[in-house]
């Protein structure tokens, strides 16, 4: 598969820290034209925002919370039972989210928190 991917930080209204939105959908590339390869392609459409919130003066990384707002469209290709993917996707999406949260705790504890 390939795909875009766009990362952007956000400016914040008064009062409110910045946010990022990061995007990605799939397209069509020459050098792997679809078809070719007997494989069925997927195709996605994904959009994750994150904004930093926190309420304390001069905080410490327990004091800061974040908002996600994950949305994701996947089009597996093929024949697949809708019942089947909504299975998947209702596993598999929160564990996503518990390892990019961890992710980022892990890459970002021992650095200055940077607004």
């Amino acid at each position: 598969m390939v795909y875009a991917s766009h990362k952007q930080q956000l400016e914040g209204g008064e009062g409110e820290k910045p946010s990022w939105i990061v995007c990605n959908v799939s397209c069509d590339h020459t050098s792997a034209p679809e078809g070719t390869s007997g494989y069925t392609r997927a195709t996605i459409e994904v959009v994750l925002y994150c904004q930093t919130v926190c309420d304390v003066p001069n905080p410490t990384r327990k004091d800061l919370k974040c908002k996600i707002v994950y949305s994701a469209s996947v089009n597996p290709g093929g024949w697949a039972p809708a019942a089947a993917i909504r299975a998947i996707s209702q596993r598999e999406y929160p564990k996503f989210l518990k390892k990019i949260a961890a992710f980022a705790q892990d890459l970002k504890k021992k650095e200055a928190i940077v607004f």
